[in-house]
Formats: C-alpha cells, sequence, structure tokens
C-alpha cells in the first residue's frame, strides 16, 4: 500500500473525485519507483514501501508530475504564469526536497526531525457505547471508515488502543488533540465527552503520570433541545478542569438546518458562556461540504465576525475551510471560494494576521500534497494573511491511519522562490514548520514546549515507540501506513449507498 494512496482520499465527510488518468499515472510511477529503488536498495519491496524511502519514492513523483504540463493544467493554474514565460511558471510552486530514494538512510535523515509535534485535528471512537444503537448514521459512516479492517468486530480498528498506537507508536507524533463527529448528545456521539477524557487518563498513566499527551474537545449541540441544558452541559464538563475547547458544528442540526455562531439568540450565548467559564478557544468546522449537512451554515463568516465580538477569546476555523470540490489558486478577491473565502471573510472584518482566528491544516494536506502548487497556494495564503504564528498542525488521524507520511512530506515540503516574489508568499524555514507543527498549538493551549518535549522524551510511549520501530530497514514501524477511512471515491459511494446512511439528523 502506498504511503497517500492512489487518488484524490476523503476524511469520510466528503465524496472524492475518481482518479484521474494523471492519478493512475502517477500511482503507476510511484509503483515503479519503489520497484526500482527497494531492489537497489536490497529491501523486500513491502518492507520499502512502509519506511522513509517508500515516502520519498511518492514525493519524488509528485516533484516529477507538478513539473508537467499536464499536472498543471489539471491544477487549473493557468493564473499562475511568470512574466518570463506565457504558458506556466518556470519551476513548480511547490516541491519536496527528498533525496535519491534508493538511499533509504539519506531519506531516513532527511525525512526525520525532532519537532514538537502538537496534531490539534484527531479522531476516535468508543465501539461499546450506545450509539451503535441509538445512531445508525454514525454507525454507517465509522463502519465505510474501516474496509480493510480484519478484527471480528471491525470498530476495534478505530478504537482507543488503535488511536494510541496510530499516534505515538507510528508517527511522530508529541500531543494530540481529541474531537469527535457531530452529536446531540453523549448517547449518539461516538467519543462522549468522558470517554475523550478516559483516553486522556489512560494516555498519561502510559506516559508513568509525566505531561499529557491528549487533550480533548467538548463538543456542543446548541440547537437540539432547550439552549439553557446545552449551557448547562458546557458548565458540567467545564467543571471537570479537562476541556481544552468547546467544538461546534454549525451545519448540522434538527431537520438538515445549521445555525450561524454570531446568531443572538443561539451562537453568541455559547461563546459567552464559554468566556464565562474559562474555557479561551471555540472549534468550528467549516468549508468541507459535509454529507448531508447545511451548506447555508458551514462558511467561515459567522465564526470571523464572533470573533469581533469577543476579541479576547480564540477561534479556530478546522479545516481552513477549504473545499475539496474547489482548485487552490491565488487569492482572487472577485469570486471567492475554499480559503479565499476565509481571506474575504478576515479582510471584511478587519482582522489583521496573528490575531484571534486560527486555522488547522485537517485533511487539506493529506489532499493537497500530491498537487504541490495547490498546497503552495493553500499554505502560502493562510501563513501569509492568518498568520504564521495562527496556523496549525491538524491531521484528522486516525481516519486517514497514521498521520506519519504527512509529517515527512510537510518536512520535505517548499514553497518556491518565484512563489514567494509573487504573491508575497514566505518561506518554509525550519522555524516556520517549527511552528505549524507544534508551537503555535502550544502557544494557543498553554503548553510548555520544551518541558513538555524534556518530560515525554524519555517517558515509556517514546520508548515503546522506538522499540517497535525498525531504525535500521525502514524508521517507521509496520503498520504505519494502513489508513482507517473510506478514503477512495469507491469506498465513500459504497457508504452513501447503505440504508443507515439515508438519514436525517434529527
Amino acid at each position: 500500500m502506498l504511503p497517500f494512496g492512489e487518488g484524490p482520499a476523503s476524511n469520510g465527510e466528503f465524496l472524492p473525485a475518481a482518479p484521474s488518468a494523471h492519478d493512475r499515472d502517477i500511482f503507476a510511477a510511484t509503483l515503479a519507483e519503489v520497484e526500482q529503488a527497494a531492489h537497489r536498495a536490497a529491501i523486500d519491496r513491502r518492507l520499502f514501501l512502509r519506511g522513509a524511502g517508500g515516502v520519498a519514492a511518492a514525493l519524488t513523483v509528485f516533484n516529477l508530475a507538478a513539473c508537467s504540463g499536464s499536472s498543471r493544467r489539471s491544477e487549473g493554474s493557468t493564473t499562475s504564469r511568470s512574466t518570463s514565460s506565457s504558458s506556466t511558471t518556470s519551476t513548480p510552486g511547490g516541491t519536496f526536497t527528498v533525496p535519491t530514494t534508493a538511499d533509504v538512510p539519506a531519506c531516513q535523515r532527511a525525512l526525520a526531525g525532532d519537532e514538537l509535534i502538537f496534531d490539534v485535528h484527531t479522531h476516535h471512537v468508543m465501539p461499546q457505547r450506545p450509539w451503535r444503537q441509538t445512531a445508525p448514521a454514525t454507525v454507517g459512516l465509522v463502519r465505510g471508515m474501516l474496509p480493510e479492517c480484519s478484527a471480528p468486530d471491525p470498530f476495534e480498528c478505530a478504537n482507543r488502543d488503535a488511536y494510541l498506537h496510530s499516534m505515538f507508536l507510528t508517527s511522530d507524533t508529541t500531543i494530540s488533540m481529541l474531537t469527535d463527529v457531530p452529536a446531540s448528545g453523549p448517547d449518539d456521539a461516538p467519543m462522549p465527552f468522558s470517554d475523550a477524557v478516559g483516553t486522556q487518563q489512560f494516555a498519561a498513566q502510559l506516559t508513568g503520570g509525566g505531561a499529557s499527551r491528549v487533550l480533548v474537545h467538548n463538543i456542543i449541540a446548541p440547537n437540539f433541545g432547550p439552549l439553557n441544558e446545552r449551557l448547562d452541559g458546557m458548565e458540567a464538563t467545564a467543571a471537570t478542569g479537562k476541556v481544552a475547547a468547546f467544538k461546534v458544528y454549525t451545519a448540522w442540526g434538527p431537520n438538515g438546518r445549521g445555525y450561524a455562531l454570531d446568531d443572538p439568540a443561539i451562537g453568541l450565548p455559547v461563546v459567552q458562556k464559554a468566556r464565562d467559564l474559562g474555557v479561551k478557544v471555540i472549534v468550528a468546522h467549516k468549508g468541507i461540504p459535509l454529507l448531508n449537512f447545511d451548506s447555508a451554515h458551514n462558511g467561515p463568516e459567522d465564526m470571523v465576525a464572533a470573533s469581533r465580538v469577543f476579541p479576547d477569546m480564540q477561534f479556530v476555523v478546522f479545516h481552513s475551510n477549504w473545499n475539496p470540490n474547489h482548485t487552490e489558486g491565488p487569492y482572487n478577491p472577485a469570486a471567492p471560494r475554499g480559503i479565499d473565502r476565509l481571506i474575504a471573510a478576515l479582510d471584511a472584518h478587519r482582522v489583521p494576521p496573528n490575531s484571534n482566528v486560527w486555522v488547522d491544516l485537517g485533511a487539506i494536506w493529506r489532499s493537497l500534497l500530491r498537487r504541490p502548487e495547490q498546497a503552495a497556494h493553500m499554505l502560502g495564503k493562510l501563513l501569509s494573511r492568518v498568520g504564521e504564528n495562527r496556523v496549525m498542525w491538524g491531521t484528522d488521524a486516525v481516519w486517514y491511519g497514521s498521520p506519519q507520511p504527512q509529517i515527512m512530506a510537510f518536512r520535505a515540503f517548499q514553497i518556491s522562490e518565484e512563489f514567494q516574489e509573487r504573491f508575497r508568499y514566505p518561506a518554509l524555514t525550519d522555524a516556520l514548520k517549527r511552528k505549524v507543527f507544534g508551537l503555535n498549538a502550544a502557544l494557543l493551549f498553554d503548553v510548555d514546549p520544551e518541558a513538555t518535549r524534556c518530560a515525554l522524551t524519555t517517558d515509556p510511549i517514546a520508548g515503546a515507540r522506538a522499540e517497535a520501530t525498525d531504525l535500521h530497514e525502514t524508521g517507521v514501524a509496520p503498520s504505519a501506513w494502513h489508513p482507517n477511512g473510506p478514503t477512495t471515491r469507491r469506498e465513500m459511494l459504497r457508504w452513501l449507498a447503505a440504508p443507515a446512511t439515508r438519514w436525517s439528523p434529527f
């Protein structure tokens, strides 16, 4: 299995495009590169694929594809012309810096790092909770996310143990933030708040009681039932001292209708309550068109507006308002879509860079890294407009499996000097990547980076990872690349066709 799959991928929230001829060419070229490199390195092909060499092979092919005219035309980059060329830019807007694929030790060194990696966007489920009887739609979603699972109960492949294994034994992740899918309450939630706290506590036990590796969100659905009851629930969870942020899905609600975060009757009372409780962070899913949800309330305008009402609160736009149906290019204020719609909202409300609006890269980086020019525009726009101190690492693990390939790819990625000059994008220096990987999130969630790194470097989880990882052969643990989600168009269509998915969210 390739580190990044065959074509467009999904985290289960949207239907990806079918693999194009270009995608199939990339897949075939990557397999050929892997075959040759594994032979030269005298390593079994499957073992080679599981490590740094396999990632380097995929990134090498992505580079070559980005240089081809067909790749660039497929990305719709007609506005990205240099003044010295009449058809394309002189160099790709984004590239991966990787050694010769067959030199496995060099690939390990090039794709390794010692950053604090704080993943603010992760998931798992609790298979034994009531949601499997009370929430058939969610059951169908999660079942579709486990196409390769061979356990007697497939939901165990996304349970607490699987989560901790994928996050901390098969990746370089230091700290994670555990979140949940939309739910109206604990009975239909795959990850009720109390169980998220349980995962946090279990991870703390594994680390010997040192610094916590897992922080948790509390999901709020204020448009289900009396608002006062929801506000009382926020007070109860905040009293535990475990709530790092409150998260909302504004596009989800009874009869398929969502709400606005700046609505004085629903949204603003939630923000005010969080402020009163001392929880300074509000997170909202924005941009990715969730299946069966209200698109009218899935844009960023209400969240940016709320940030002006509460300048002392912090607002995190999950997925950065990215839309998989839109090709990311230079900012287009005349017809903003995707990330441009977020930038337009920031401009309209005069929100300066590095203010109280933050973004994460969950699902975006995994989807766009195979399109380096779009990835360069995506990162360049977010870092220059939202701010270099406000872009955070997120992966949507464990739906995509271990986040290690995403981590390695980001370490190797660069925005071209041409794009830096033409669009005023920043260079992706090691210092800037460290901010994105973890230092920005550490600032938001009051985590001491150095103290945390020192405490976790020698904890039992770190020791177990070193023991489980075959550093000499591949640099990663054997199961690192196994995906958990309905990542392909075929898997998503199969899930959509299941009776459990034909539902109303009420």
